[in-house]
């Protein structure tokens, strides 16, 4: 019997002991992608030995990189990849049918068929045992799609198929299963819990109506939806033996309320003034927490040179960390637990050419007797393309650590990076005006509470000077600090 014109997509990860069974059903299929990250296990053996095609989910070398908060770009470059007109994608942990696969083969041997996108109705098997009754059936997910739909992948963790409304999708007849093993039945708070964790690094609230509809109205309808009429709707119509056990059930609403109250503080993390008062208490002064505000749209990814910073420095709670990467952070005072302990300035760094995809250095060059050969020696770890990150302090009082040499201005740094040569530099004044600058001569002599009560009055002072004189640059005249990045 002849192949079916149709490409596989499976995602992989340290998958030997599923792909196996997966691939096995799916042997009567022209080609299939395996697209994986970097497994050390014997996923990529086992791809190739079922004659499956390997790509990288990411162009590196680098083992084991996960793609959970980054999955629909990794799925896109999967289905791009596909030799055929039809694509099909599923995981590595499931299998098809061969009532499924048959269904497929009729479907994409057409020359006109009806759809150009079809979806499946699902089942769960738990333990092997089949589950017949569950609060969300009938479910369908939407994984056949045809290259003239244009379909793209939508959602950074719960990755799904979408077009455009002009296309129409049919229903296959057979069910696509979800065999759930016993470790992750045992395990299925925690499994659930590491869901939530990457859903709200992904989210990011455009606006309050934005939140009201998709963080709390969309959340509160599914929570009240399942206690209210799905939950007694099935176990009242169908009884508890062949519906999904009840602790299950609750173990889904309970992720769903964790999704919803991370939501709330997530968006109320968002809010100029929230984070400024929650800094506040944390012990930051206004410089550092207008300077992390200011990194929230940076998105740092693969591997990351961070120089003279700890573990825990509080620029890490501002930048995005969607996507893999490969974290090594170096200082001079073992006390901050670093990587590796190095002094940068007088020790060579250990570190091959043209490899971190990025170099973090914030607050660290005012400390430096010569900045620009740690800048010259960023640049040159840093790979083609590569970007230094970082920030140094303007108006603030002299903070020996153990040595402080220099301030520098907008027109000082842009000249450092290109005389290191670095091709493009956007470098950001930090602060607000004359008044806020002025507070930060004094800020220590506050207590917290009190900064609380200070901050809306001084940003009101400086804000009042925009109006009387629009045409001045107040914050570029009064920096707190600076914000660079610098593109090799």
């Amino acid at each position: 019997m002849s192949k079916i014109p149709c490409t596989v997509g499976i995602l992989t990860l340290n998958c030997a002991d599923s792909l196996s069974a997966c691939l096995g059903s799916l042997k009567d299929f022209a080609e299939i992608i395996i697209c994986d990250g970097n497994s050390t296990d014997e996923t990529q053996k086992i791809a190739k030995d079922f004659g499956a095609k390997v790509i990288k989910q990411y162009d590196s070398n680098e083992p084991n990189l996960t793609c959970v908060m980054d999955k629909s770009a990794v799925r896109e470059k999967n289905m791009l990849a596909a030799s055929h007109d039809w694509y099909f994608f599923m995981d590595a942990d499931d299998t098809l049918s061969p009532e499924v696969v048959e269904e497929i083969r009729v479907i994409v041997s057409l020359p006109r068929p009806e759809f150009l996108a079809y979806r499946l109705p699902t089942r769960i098997f738990l333990a092997g045992r089949e589950i017949k009754y569950e609060a969300t059936y009938p479910s369908y997910q939407l994984r056949l799609v045809h290259r003239l739909a244009h379909g793209r992948f939508k959602g950074p963790v719960h990755d799904h198929l979408v077009f455009d409304q002009s296309v129409a999708v049919g229903t296959l007849k057979n069910f696509y299963n979800f065999y759930w093993p016993k470790e992750r039945v045992n395990e299925f708070w925690p499994y659930l819990k590491r869901y939530t964790d990457w859903e709200i690094k992904t989210i990011g609230f455009l606006s309050l109506a934005s939140f009201l509809r998709w963080g709390l109205y969309r959340r509160l309808r599914t929570i009240v939806g399942y206690l209210l009429y799905r939950l007694p709707k099935m176990y009242l119509v169908h009884g508890f033996k062949n519906s999904m056990p009840l602790w299950i059930e609750l173990t889904i609403v309970r992720y769903h309320f964790r999704i919803l109250f991370l939501s709330i503080g997530k968006y109320l993390g968002q809010l100029k003034w929230v984070t400024i008062f929650g800094e506040t208490l944390r012990g930051k002064d206004i410089n550092r927490i207008l300077a992390n505000r200011c990194l929230r749209e940076i998105e740092i990814w693969g591997r990351t040179l961070d120089i003279g910073s700890g573990q825990q420095a509080s620029y890490y709670r501002f930048l995005k960390m969607i996507k893999w990467q490969r974290l090594t952070v170096v200082d001079i005072n073992p006390k901050a637990n670093p990587d590796l302990v190095l002094d940068i300035e007088k020790e060579s760094w250990p570190f091959a050419d043209n490899y971190y995809d990025q170099v973090l250095a914030f607050n660290i060059f005012e400390h430096l007797s010569d900045p620009f050969k740690v800048i010259k020696e960023s640049f040159r770890v840093l790979c083609p393309e590569g970007r230094l990150i970082g920030g140094v302090p303007f108006l603030v009082n002299v903070h020996a650590d153990p040595h402080d040499y220099w301030r520098f201005t907008e027109e000082s740094l842009a000249k450092l990076f290109a005389e290191a040569g670095f091709k493009t530099g956007e470098i950001k004044p930090v602060g607000r005006g004359p008044f806020l600058a002025g507070y930060l001569q004094t800020e220590f002599l506050f207590p917290r509470f009190l900064k609380i009560l200070i901050l809306p009055l001084l940003f009101g002072l400086d804000k009042s000077l925009k109006i009387i004189k629009p045409k001045v640059d107040w914050t570029g005249k009064y920096p707190l600090s600076f914000v660079f990045i610098a593109s090799k």
